[in-house]
């Protein structure tokens, strides 16, 4: 009977370790996000209905199409966060320490707030006004987050250096096009409480920005000469 050579034997156990290695922490990967994932399937399901009632009930206007796209393109950014879950690569590294984990928590959660005050009815101009800036902001987090890709995180991790499409304008495009999305929301909410909620949310934008670009400057040597020719959120201010 033939004998497999000691070397080759070995090398076939090491492959199947770093395969089930590999497998351990994707699966991890997804536990982590699974909260997330549940909790953007459960808007989607909650919102779909309430879109497909007001576009079956409204008028065909201007006034109504654009609120019922902005909440679409919502629908397609959640949905679109759901996949980059599944199918993005393990992290080669994470922050260290509970603060980046909070801050990224709270920068990509605080809006929820706004459900806790009262909405108001807007006029037709105040609709318009207020839909194009959610929309255009969430349309720029879609095409952000498309071009993320298998890097997409939550959380500060490293997973691959991305700096082509939006990434050649500024280092955080996504959170850039967050704000604009929710500068367009709060007029939809009592003031002053709604502004009061998204000037916040702009501020944990900061210590998230800071923590995330402290991991990848220390797994990626080019992203410092990147960060030093890229404005961080706004083109040529900031």
């Amino acid at each position: 009977m033939a004998r497999t050579p000691a070397g080759q034997d070995n090398k076939g156990r090491m492959r199947r370790r770093m395969q089930s290695g590999s497998r351990n922490k994707k699966l991890y990967d997804l536990a982590a996000a699974s909260p997330l994932i549940v909790w953007y399937g459960y808007a989607i399901a909650h919102m779909l209905p309430q879109i497909v009632a007001q576009i079956a009930s409204a008028p065909r206007s201007f006034q109504t199409i654009l609120p019922a796209a902005s909440q679409i393109v919502t629908i397609v950014f959640l949905g679109l966060q759901i996949t980059l879950f599944l199918i993005r690569r393990v992290p080669m590294s994470k922050a260290e320490g509970w603060m980046p984990r909070a801050a990224a928590l709270v920068g990509s959660n605080l809006l929820l707030a706004l459900l806790a005050i009262p909405r108001v009815t807007l006029s037709p101009t105040m609709t318009i006004f207020s839909s194009l800036f959610v929309l255009a902001g969430t349309a720029g987090a879609i095409w952000s987050a498309m071009w993320l890709g298998r890097s997409f995180a939550i959380f500060p991790q490293a997973r691959a250096l991305v700096t082509g499409g939006p990434y050649r304008f500024v280092r955080h495009p996504i959170y850039l096009a967050e704000q604009i999305a929710a500068f367009g929301i709060l007029w939809q909410y009592q003031q002053p409480w709604a502004l009061l909620i998204v000037l916040a949310n702009l501020a944990a934008q900061f210590p998230r920005m800071y923590f995330e670009e402290q991991v990848l400057t220390k797994n990626f040597p080019f992203y410092s000469a990147y960060a030093a020719c890229t404005a961080r959120l706004v083109p040529g201010v900031y």
